[in-house]
């Protein structure tokens, strides 16, 4: 008797089990079908906004590439741009790869592995969010300043981000841009961590796109702009926008990192007042959870060249935009408006169906 009712318990069990899978499955295609933004809608999107749009822009999940769309003299799908402050996740991965070998420890202060003097005790994890509130030495002084107690408020800092590639520097005893060319022949990603002035950056990739700068509404094209070894570690890095996708697809869903560091990365240890609003900040991520829709973030501006990434987790959904031309900063609407409208297109569509 107990044998039987146990058979009709499994029996039933087996059912419910095959009924909940096909539920999911079926929910999964509803909301990778329900997406519908297309290459026409951002096309309608750049062509309502107050400026041009010259670059490369993405929008893909693990099951759909939904845009694929490129304008401007010269670029493709392969084009490579510079990526600005993008290349701070980037560095902030390499850190925490470091990490998980037992390299260094987000607790250890900066000072055991480099020559300076800090005013406060600063550790690797202030340096990754921010809030180090450390400023340069002036030469030939150590000494570092320092804006505030560490831990106690957030400063955008690329100088920080410069002393994390000075620490990987020390820690592998190799240049910091070997060991981003090295991260990108391991994952195979169109990557590159290029030094010199652009011609001999073009040289070296002759899919690097010229970058433009706008002044007083007049698109010039920049000719005199050097990226030295510092620069990579904050916002010199170069990739195709195909790269960046890849980067983020595998930073997200677990190629790159242990879960403990990655949730240390993900996870917001300070606020950070944006354009956006609030947005939390962890370790080279911007973290969003406005609406219920959470949502990860980057962007970049360096003369010739802005960005923005982002990608969501609910949906395992990846945007990102490349362009060519660092509009003029006196408008800072006109710069980030088209970004953020394609942005609140994405965010739309996902609250809409998610």
């Amino acid at each position: 008797m107990i044998t039987s009712q146990w058979c009709k318990y499994l029996t039933g069990l087996q059912k419910f089990t095959r009924l909940l899978l096909a539920l999911t499955v079926t929910s999964v295609s509803f909301q990778l079908s329900a997406f519908a933004l297309t290459a026409a809608d951002v096309q309608t999107i750049i062509d309502k906004d107050s400026r041009p749009f010259s670059g490369s822009i993405v929008i893909s999940d693990n099951h759909n590439r939904y845009v694929n769309y490129q304008a401007g003299n010269g670029i493709t799908p392969d084009s490579i741009f510079m990526l600005g402050s993008i290349s701070k996740t980037i560095t902030a991965t390499l850190v925490l790869q470091a990490v998980d070998q037992k390299k260094l420890a987000l607790s250890d202060n900066i000072t055991d592995y480099l020559e300076i003097i800090t005013e406060h005790p600063i550790t690797i994890s202030q340096l990754l969010n921010h809030t180090s509130g450390i400023t340069p030495p002036k030469s030939p002084s150590l000494n570092a300043g320092s804006q505030f107690i560490p831990a106690s408020q957030f400063s955008y800092s690329n100088y920080g981000y410069k002393l994390l590639g000075d620490l990987l520097t020390q820690v592998y005893q190799q240049p910091y841009g070997q060991l981003v060319n090295q991260f990108a022949l391991t994952n195979q990603l169109d990557l590159q961590a290029n030094t010199g002035s652009i011609a001999q950056r073009q040289a070296k990739q002759t899919r690097l796109v010229d970058g433009y700068t706008e002044q007083q509404q007049q698109r010039t094209q920049l000719t005199d702009f050097t990226v030295d070894p510092d620069f990579i570690t904050f916002g010199g890095m170069q990739a195709s926008s195909a790269a960046v996708v890849k980067f983020v697809n595998g930073l997200h869903q677990g190629q790159f990192l242990s879960a403990t560091s990655y949730h240390a990365m993900t996870h917001a240890s300070t606020i950070r007042q944006h354009r956006w609003g609030e947005v939390g900040y962890g370790y080279g991520l911007q973290i969003s959870q406005q609406a219920g829709l959470v949502e990860y973030s980057h962007s970049g501006y360096i003369p010739g060249y802005i960005s923005l990434m982002l990608y969501y987790p609910q949906s395992q959904l990846t945007v990102v935009i490349l362009e060519n031309t660092s509009w003029d900063l006196d408008n800072i609407e006109r710069v980030f408006g088209l970004h953020d409208k394609i942005r609140q297109a994405v965010r739309k569509q996902l609250t809409t169906y998610e």
